[in-house]
């Protein structure tokens, strides 16, 4: 089983910052994930009719993952490359942004 170290560890060196202190990278991994997430859910917004947005806020409040899964996968077809192309997305920008101020 891998653990939280290693998958820092990977991600660190995946976005070029593995010569960061410790603390730093996580702060930084921490970050982006909250930046994915947000576009996640802007992009889910964006794609999700009208109608069911008042069942969407309902489902994340119950804070279940698979109802919300199977909720979104029933209104939003495309939900996974939605989700991969916002994550492709965030990650390319953060990249672009590091590489830009060395």
């Amino acid at each position: 089983m891998i653990t939280q170290k290693e998958i820092t560890q990977n991600m660190a060196s995946q976005l070029g910052i593995s010569g960061m202190p410790e603390d730093k990278q996580k702060i930084v991994i921490a970050k982006l994930g909250e930046n994915i997430t947000k576009r996640i859910t802007i992009a889910i917004l964006k794609n999700l009719p009208e109608e069911a947005r008042t069942e969407f806020d309902s489902i994340q409040d119950e804070k279940n993952e698979e109802k919300l899964q199977s909720f979104l996968r029933e209104k939003i077809p495309n939900i996974d490359e939605l989700v991969q192309a916002a994550t492709n997305n965030t990650v390319a920008e953060f990249k672009n942004l590091m590489s830009a101020n060395n």
